[in-house]
């Protein structure tokens, strides 16, 4: 095993995943979460994170028969629900309000919340892993992220995960226009209807206009760069089903970019999918009726909205006034 490279390229988002995990540890049932962390690396076929310490304390029979829990009799009501909500939440998160969502929510009750915050964690940090060590050349788990927590553990696990997510937000080397495609690539992956209302003022100010930033396909409405098209072509190889990093995408994206940058890169697709999180309980409705809200990402890393005003004339001049 080795180091994971966000400890050197991106110390503080790395110790604020170990806090969100040992939050999430401490809020849901150990069983469930070592349940779901197995199922999630079988249907993202990442064997190695198999291998790595386990979240809570699961049965030989249970291990042995995880890929048929529907039908074992290895597996409890809470189990069943927990699971159910797994599968949905890997394989299209979209399915989960229609789907699982009320059943395992009355099996589950309170817990629902942080089970669905650890599902986003153990999720998009298992491809996260995936992607990282196919960039890098690494062989990452969860035993490199999700452990070695110090300072205070917030009770609640969405406190930690925000803070992460803040720490994400500090990192400021990739330009914004990448940043705001990649992000938009993502929303457009899990459906987040308040994400595709949204509107970065940095990308704007930089010289993106809504044609561009609207676009399903962006390389349709303007001249991308070959690294900001590698970078849309991780997404998609990331969040599209399994993660698959092939080698020529891989070439790619090294040559594109530095390390420091391929880890932003990663972190900042992190950090806008957790929008699967509101997805899966269906309250990701947009704030504006029409239009656009528009946000920056303050010196902390927070997201704030801003009114229309902060956009500067240069991009009024790309969008030809509007």
């Amino acid at each position: 095993m080795t180091s994971d490279p966000r400890s050197a390229e991106a110390p503080e988002v790395l110790a604020g995943l170990a806090v969100a995990c040992e939050s999430i540890r401490r809020a849901c049932d150990g069983t469930l979460l070592e349940l779901a962390r197995r199922r999630v690396a079988m249907l993202l076929t990442n064997e190695v994170e198999l291998q790595a310490k386990a979240w809570g304390a699961i049965s030989d029979v249970q291990m042995a028969e995880l890929s048929n829990w529907p039908t074992s009799d290895a597996f409890n009501e809470r189990q069943k629900a927990a699971l159910a909500m797994t599968e949905q939440f890997v394989i299209d998160v979209t399915g989960v309000l229609p789907g699982p969502l009320a059943a395992s929510a009355g099996v589950l009750g309170a817990e629902i919340g942080p089970f669905v915050q650890a599902l986003y964690v153990l999720d998009v940090g298992q491809r996260v892993e995936v992607v990282l060590s196919a960039l890098l050349g690494e062989t990452l788990t969860s035993d490199s992220w999700a452990w070695g927590a110090t300072g205070e553990i917030p009770a609640d696990p969405m406190v930690a995960i925000m803070a992460m997510l803040a720490a994400v937000g500090r990192l400021q080397s990739v330009d914004p226009i990448t940043r705001e495609l990649v992000r938009l690539r993502g929303a457009r992956l899990h459906e987040c209807r308040r994400c595709l209302s949204v509107r970065s003022v940095a990308a704007l100010n930089a010289g993106a206009n809504d044609e561009l930033l609207g676009a399903d396909d962006p390389s349709s409405a303007g001249t991308l760069s070959a690294a900001t098209i590698a970078a849309l072509d991780l997404v998609d190889a990331t969040f599209a089903g399994p993660p698959t990093l092939h080698q020529e995408l891989g070439d790619r994206l090294r040559q594109s970019y530095g390390i420091g940058e391929l880890v932003e890169l990663v972190s900042y697709m992190m950090r806008n999918a957790c929008n699967k999180i509101p997805v899966a309980f269906g309250v990701d409705d947009a704030i504006v009726e029409e239009g656009f809200e528009y946000q920056v990402i303050d010196a902390s890393g927070e997201t704030v909205t801003v009114d229309a005003s902060a956009l500067t004339h240069e991009f009024e001049r790309n969008s030809g006034g509007s």
